[in-house]
């Protein structure tokens, strides 16, 4: 029977390379697994904190396109007759704001209400004149968004996004309100799909802790300082102006990078919460198969024991030199080997597949930002961004320019008659035809509902815009034919031309939109031209 001899060199040597080892190759996986964590939880956390960045700034567009939207009803019904009945029918018919809106409401002076989108028979039974969003709406004479609150028409929680309609001797006459339902909340759907991870999810507190969106109906008007607990050290710190991601500890109990972005225009925080058992999956991975392979070595000796654990680190140590080149900037997130079936490879993915995820979210938000959905054109905010370039680059070059501003005739009528599904096609065929009308160097775009524009560059004179005015009107009036409907749809046009001096966006625009009344009392179907300096309008 063999005996082990302790005292021989063999052995001692043996024992030491293989403590050695053992004590090495734990030393070296804790090491680096801490390492890998500490660079990891960065990234992670400045991606989370990316993303929550982003989406702060999409749900600040989504409200000031709101605000946009009342006070582009609220110049309307300044030019308009003032009734109340006229102002009920005005809201009722206005597809854009029950589109935007779950309910839009309008308010007299003294706080009386004169009309409800949604319940007309509501109308002289609520009064607004000691409610804060009124008061503040009538004192500052601009666009307030009210505290969350639960609505005592239909009984939903909401904020309210108001804006005052001003008389011609600068008295705020009326109110516009225009209400969110939070228990639908429309932002958060369409930001699912970026959200950070499969169990992340994003909510907005306001700066008094009320939450007002949030996964979880039940808490929605909630103030997280009236909750079991209060609030979490992070959200504390995020009301008091923090912004940033930290690691701590959600509302669920679960650990969690936590991330804190304020959306401009509102008085809102939009917070994300990523909770680190997904975050770090793959990392406990490799963490316990780190701990394995160190008892392998252990059981293993010598030379043996040294070149499993060199195998083992030497792919963890290159992950870690690429983590911290793709950190310093020194290289793109394509360096990662994401073709490794082990736990570097599943790091590398994770890695990789967040960063494509950061990416698609951007180019995502990015599109919604600046493209009507229906019709594929340019939205108002892409269009206002267009105008601007051109007409610098017009008044530098010394340059015309023309801007068209048109819509369908009787498209109420449209709809009413065939359905809104035929409308929208009718929207989608008008854009295709009114894109073949004009050259590829000009701008179309869809402001709402059934307005559209075109911004001409390098005319040479205004005939010009007029040839191009027939063109679109020649190409309209060909009939429609839409799931076996024929219809005879046209468009009236309204053109502003300009050449030589300065003139703002809006002196054009307004310029335009004269022009198009002055077509549409011409009997509509036609065109009316008119020149920025003054000169008579020309109709066709």
């Amino acid at each position: 029977m063999l005996k082990l001899n302790f005292r021989t060199l063999r052995f001692r040597l043996t024992s030491l390379v293989v403590v050695l080892c053992v004590v090495s190759v734990a030393h070296v996986a804790f090491s680096c697994l801490n390492l890998v964590e500490h660079r990891m939880k960065k990234v992670l956390g400045d991606e989370e904190y990316a993303l929550v960045s982003t989406a702060a700034n999409f749900v600040s567009r989504d409200v000031e396109a709101k605000r946009t939207l009342l006070r582009s009803v609220a110049e309307q019904l300044t030019n308009s007759q003032t009734s109340a009945g006229s102002m009920q029918k005005s809201l009722e018919q206005n597809q854009t704001l029950s589109n935007e809106f779950y309910n839009v409401v309008m308010f007299s002076d003294t706080g009386e209400l004169i009309a409800n989108m949604q319940r007309q028979e509501d109308v002289g039974g609520f009064a607004a004149l000691y409610e804060e969003f009124f008061t503040k709406t009538v004192e500052q004479r601009r666009s307030m968004i009210s505290r969350p609150f639960r609505s005592p028409f239909l009984g939903e929680p909401v904020v309210l996004v108001t804006q005052p309609v001003v008389n011609s001797d600068g008295h705020v006459a009326f109110v516009l309100a225009g209400g969110i339902d939070l228990r639908a909340p429309q932002l958060l759907k369409q930001l699912e799909a970026v959200k950070p991870g499969k169990t992340g999810y994003y909510f907005i507190i306001d700066a008094g802790g009320t939450i007002i969106q949030h996964p979880k109906p039940n808490r929605i008007l909630a103030n997280v300082f009236d909750e079991p607990g209060g609030p979490t050290p992070v959200t504390a710190a995020a009301l008091k102006g923090f912004e940033g991601w930290r690691e701590g500890v959600a509302k669920d109990g679960r650990t969690a990078l936590i991330a804190y972005r304020k959306i401009e225009g509102t008085n809102w925080l939009m917070g994300a919460v990523y909770p680190t058992a997904e975050a770090f999956s793959a990392l406990s991975e490799a963490r316990v198969s780190a701990w394995v392979s160190t008892a392998i070595v252990a059981a293993l000796a010598g030379l043996t024991g040294l070149a499993i654990t060199r195998q083992i680190l030497v792919p963890l140590s290159q992950l870690r030199r690429q983590v911290d080149r793709i950190a310093d900037g020194r290289a793109e997130i394509e360096v990662l080997d994401v073709s490794r079936t082990d736990e570097i490879g599943a790091l590398s993915r994770a890695f990789f597949a967040l960063s494509q995820q950061r990416e698609a979210a951007e180019a995502k938000l990015a599109n919604l930002a600046l493209t009507d959905p229906l019709t594929g054109l340019g939205n108002r905010r892409q269009f206002a961004k267009t105008m601007s370039i051109s007409i610098a680059r017009a008044e530098r070059n010394q340059q015309s320019v023309a801007l068209a501003y048109l819509d369908i005739d009787n498209f109420k009528s449209i709809n009413d008659v065939f359905g809104h599904g035929i409308g929208d096609i009718v929207l989608v065929e008008f854009a295709k035809r009114l894109l073949a009308a004009v050259r590829v160097s000009d701008t179309v775009a869809r402001l709402a509902g059934d307005e559209f524009v075109v911004m001409f560059d390098t005319l040479t004179d205004a005939s010009g815009a007029a040839d191009f005015a027939q063109r679109i009107l020649d190409s309209v009036r060909l009939p429609f034919v839409l799931e076996g409907h024929a219809l005879n749809v046209t468009t009236s046009v309204g053109i502003a031309f300009h050449q030589g001096g300065h003139i703002t966006s809006d002196e054009l625009v307004k310029s335009a939109d004269d022009a198009l009344y002055k077509a549409k009392r011409s009997g509509r179907d036609t065109y009316a031209l008119t020149s920025t300096l003054g000169e008579a309008f020309i109709e066709q």
